[in-house]
């Protein structure tokens, strides 16, 4: 089954090189899906599928589409932290754009897609019969991925139970990098309309949060027990 994941730490980004440092992959953790990724799971996929491999098919994607490639891997190895990755753009406009987006802090994740092919469950210690997570010692990697998380996103991780203050913080923040890539020249028309379009959607957002009230609580007053059943004989009899 092919799946996705995103479990990663972004390092570098250089304009000059076309050269972007990361790890879309990180090992010993157990992540939302209660999957924890091995060391040595990616050893045998980057042998045989990765960069200096006699077939490399591992590509960098945009958003999980095999439409849109936008880099290649020219380093892919296994350290003690996770998947470690230098990843080279291409120097199409479209690849550039997501390149500088990475750069301006605009795209801050990544992801990876893959198939198990080895993995081991872990039962709770105190229920025997019950999944505790699942360890994955050997994957097949297809690719990974920039990927963003738009402004529609950002009212479900806020949530309705964030302070308010830290919510419009954590709004005002995305929304700064996007007015700032406004006034940047190498980003496409597309790209600066998508940005526009982000910067109403999370004004919007932050509109509805500072104007949201708490709902108010009312106390009822209390009502003599006479008074009510006079009240419902009139109704029955009336």
């Amino acid at each position: 089954m092919y799946k996705y994941k995103s479990n990663y730490e972004l390092k570098d980004a250089d304009p000059k090189s076309g050269v972007l440092i990361c790890y879309p992959s990180i090992f010993n953790n157990v992540d939302s899906d209660r999957d924890m990724i091995l060391p040595g799971a990616y050893t045998k996929t980057i042998n045989e599928r990765g960069p200096g491999s006699v077939k490399p098919r591992i590509k960098h994607l945009w958003m999980h589409s095999s439409y849109e490639p936008i880099a290649v891997p020219q380093v892919m190895k296994e350290d003690e932290k996770g998947l470690y990755v230098e990843s080279l753009f291409g120097k199409d406009q479209f690849s550039q754009d997501k390149l500088q987006q990475h750069i301006d802090g605009i795209i801050t994740e990544m992801s990876v897609g893959y198939e198990v092919i080895k993995s081991e469950k872990i039962m709770k210690t105190d229920q025997p019969e019950v999944v505790d997570y699942y360890k994955l010692s050997e994957l097949r990697l297809w690719e990974y991925s920039s990927v963003t998380w738009g402004a529609n996103s950002l009212t479900e991780i806020i949530g309705v139970k964030a302070d308010k203050k830290d919510a419009v913080d954590i709004l005002n923040d995305r929304m700064n990098k996007f007015i700032k890539a406004l006034r940047n020249p190498k980003y496409t028309d597309e790209s600066l309309e998508s940005f526009e379009i982000e910067i109403k959607q999370i004004q919007a957002i932050i509109n509805e949060i500072l104007l949201k009230k708490e709902p108010e609580v009312t106390t009822p007053e209390p009502v003599d027990k006479a008074t009510l059943v006079k009240e419902f004989r009139d109704i029955l009899f009336t």
